[in-house]
């Protein structure tokens, strides 16, 4: 199991730091500005939120799953209220929280005691809340749970409820988590995978306010049908899935075309990534997604070795120490 804990840490890191460099973007725009489809790390430009960040640095979305992993180190295993406000605060003392989404922000300073007023407070429902903040950051959530697919779900919600209290939200964090605690088995297979996360976003929507957004779980289903109907041309499946699905930052866009390339890679996870590297929009959340869980079910191994020298460089991070705290403290 510690090399899928490993794998789930460096697929997601992987596809964060690609896709930090191609976010916002779309294909066609990503293969005018760099010249092809990103596949190696590159610099990142100044117009993207991972603008003046170095070569291989993740954003919030990496980073904040690396110290919710932190945090649940710290706390033996535990995932409570508390593990998840110190991951939270914590994090909010880094070098990427100036990238933290805005839902993220009024959360964490909440936290702090510090109440930020915002300008659609007056509004009975905000649908905006919706996003995959949740989503990003939920790999520890998984990975943290020896494959047992609930306890992923109750982690998942646990972690998520201070941040994106919604059952848009924690449907796309209860897919993902319970994908990756299905991934941890040695007999998990690609189709197994994606069944938990289908499972997965049917009990997380029994979480949280409800919002006038689109099902994650139906959503899913329809990126799966895409998926199944352009399994022999990833390009048509990328185009396919951003025109009818989207590929953005709400959780019932990013999640279910994740699960899309997901399908579509057929197992590849260098494929999978890449997919999702260059799909277009929300490009970093969408790879981290993708990596986390093609990268749990495949292991370390099936990762070019110069990436994981480079994230760790890049960013100050233990991955190795990480993947070993995590499988100590599950067991």
């Amino acid at each position: 199991m510690d090399h899928k804990i490993l794998g789930g840490l460096l697929g997601a890191a992987i596809g964060d730091a690609l896709g930090a460099a191609t976010e916002t973007r779309n294909t066609e725009q990503i293969i005018e500005y760099f010249g092809g489809l990103v596949e190696d790390f590159q610099e990142i430009p100044e117009d993207v939120f991972a603008a003046g960040f170095p070569k291989g640095s993740v954003t919030d979305d990496f980073s904040l799953a690396y110290y919710t992993a932190e945090a649940i180190i710290a706390h033996g295993g535990t995932v409570d209220e508390d593990t998840a406000k110190d991951a939270l605060l914590n994090w909010s003392g880094s070098k990427y929280y100036k990238m933290a989404g805005p839902t993220t922000v009024r959360a964490v300073e909440k936290l702090k005691g510090n109440n930020i007023t915002g300008a659609y407070d007056f509004l009975s429902v905000d649908n905006s809340k919706g996003s995959n903040g949740s989503a990003m950051k939920i790999s520890p959530a998984g990975l943290v749970s020896g494959g047992d697919i609930e306890k992923a779900i109750r982690n998942a919600v646990t972690i998520c409820l201070p941040t994106h209290d919604n059952a848009t939200s924690l449907s796309a964090a209860c897919a993902v988590s319970a994908a990756i605690a299905e991934a941890l088995k040695e007999d998990a297979d690609l189709d197994s995978v994606i069944d938990a996360g289908l499972y997965g976003a049917q009990e997380g929507e029994k979480y949280g306010r409800k919002l006038a957004t689109p099902s994650v779980y139906k959503r899913m289903e329809l990126a799966l049908s895409i998926a199944e109907t352009y399994k022999d041309d990833m390009r048509g499946c990328m185009k396919e899935l951003t025109d009818i699905i989207g590929s953005g930052l709400s959780a019932a866009e990013a999640v279910p075309c994740a699960f899309g390339l997901l399908k579509a890679s057929n197992g590849d996870a260098m494929k999978a990534i890449i997919a999702a590297v260059n799909i277009g929009n929300d490009t970093d959340t969408i790879a981290t997604i993708t990596g986390s869980i093609i990268g749990t079910l495949k292991g370390d191994e099936v990762f070019p070795p110069h990436f994981k020298k480079v994230i760790e460089e890049a960013n100050g991070f233990d991955l190795e120490k990480i993947a070993e705290g995590l499988k100590r403290v599950s067991q």
